[in-house]
């Protein structure tokens, strides 16, 4: 009798530990349920005898984001870790007061200055200026910045191990190397800091900024950019505080349906047409205001992809708003809209180009032709 059981346990297991591969094959999780977690689905492995090394590593991180039954076996775990273990996981620290941080990727060591990637940065930097050149030669201004991370910005809340000793970080040093290349750009965080003094501008279960925060970044990079005309007062702009449940942070640890907080509602409507031009949880878009007025170009993520274009309706004739893929986007969008202005603005955990990551069909000619011109 005891055999028999333990028969019926053997095959028990086998099935619970069977169900989320073949939940996996038949109905996965989509890719917005990853990117609403403030990152990037790991990509289809790539088989070739010259990346045999990294094939086991492509496979892991596969199989991590597309297993079924995912975002439920998370909040199950929470629910039996919970009441034992309150200090988040792997990806999620919780901080002073139920603050979450995104801990994935290093980004806490990034804005510590524990973390400094040098030869990235600088090789980033490179690429953004020979995209900078090619852009001149079709008569395209370009501009860079970047959205901090919360852990740079609210910073009271970390353990005092991730507050950061003056340590130089990856952000100065970006800033630096594009200064060194005459590509133009503005540091937000100083605008952010002193905004935080009056109002919350990140939010506390989701890694990315409030409506308040995004206005303040955008009002920094409008004023460096040489349109202060285009800068929205928040007075105006910002209404009353209103409830946000969940956030991306609250979902990687399962608790969306638990918490909830205030941020600032955004008063702003936008005008014209919004146009999808490509596919995807998080879509390429072109709104189309009716105004006379210039074209903008933002390639960015999900920091921009909603505030940016809207903000910008108000005062031009075409935004176009373009995820970077890590600096691998398409080239060929700027060929396809004829912008007046590129603006570059990756948020701080996506400051650097991914390993080998240029633009598709980018050329470099182009770019080494416009840098030719400009010699006297």
């Amino acid at each position: 009798m005891l055999l028999r059981s333990r028969r019926y346990l053997v095959v028990w297991v086998f099935l619970l530990l069977a169900a989320p591969l073949v939940v996996g094959m038949v109905a996965p999780d989509g890719a917005s349920s990853i990117l609403r977690e403030g990152r990037t689905p790991a990509p289809n492995p790539k088989w070739s005898l010259a990346s045999l090394s990294a094939l086991p590593g492509e496979v892991d991180a596969y199989l991590k984001d597309h297993f079924g039954l995912r975002a439920k076996m998370i909040r199950a775990h929470k629910d039996l870790t919970k009441p034992i273990l309150e200090t988040g996981n792997k990806d999620v620290l919780v901080g002073r007061h139920g603050h979450l941080y995104l801990l994935s990727g290093g980004l806490i060591q990034q804005s510590a200055g524990l973390m400094v990637r040098d030869q990235r940065v600088a090789e980033s930097a490179d690429l953004l200026a020979a995209m900078r050149d090619a852009l001149a030669r079709r008569g395209v201004s370009f501009f860079v910045a970047v959205g901090p991370s919360s852990s740079t910005i609210d910073k009271a809340d970390l353990p005092l191990w991730a507050q950061g000793s003056g340590k130089k970080t990856e952000y100065d040093h970006f800033l630096e190397d594009l200064a060194a290349r005459g590509v133009r750009t503005v540091d937000l965080r100083p605008g952010l800091n002193a905004a935080a003094q009056t109002g919350k501008v990140y939010l506390t279960h989701d890694a990315h900024w409030t409506a308040r925060g995004a206005l303040v970044g955008f009002d920094a990079v409008v004023e460096a950019d040489g349109h202060p005309e285009w800068r929205i007062d928040p007075a105006t702009a910002l209404g009353a505080p209103a409830e946000v449940r969940g956030g991306d942070l609250a979902r990687m640890l399962g608790v969306q349906d638990d918490v909830s907080e205030q941020a600032d509602a955004l008063l702003i409507h936008q005008t014209g047409t919004d146009e999808n031009v490509s596919d995807g949880p998080i879509p390429d878009h072109v709104v189309t205001t009716g105004r006379p007025g210039p074209t903008i170009v933002v390639i960015g993520d999900s920091f921009t992809a909603r505030y940016f274009p809207l903000m910008l309706s108000e005062h031009v004739g075409r935004v176009v708003w373009a995820h970077h893929h890590q600096c691998g986007f398409d080239w060929r969008l700027i060929d396809r809209f004829h912008p007046d202005e590129v603006w570059w603005i990756p948020t701080e955990r996506a400051i650097v180009c991914e390993p080998g990551k240029r633009p598709e069909h980018f050329d470099e000619g182009d770019s080494q032709a416009a840098r030719a011109d400009a010699r006297p």
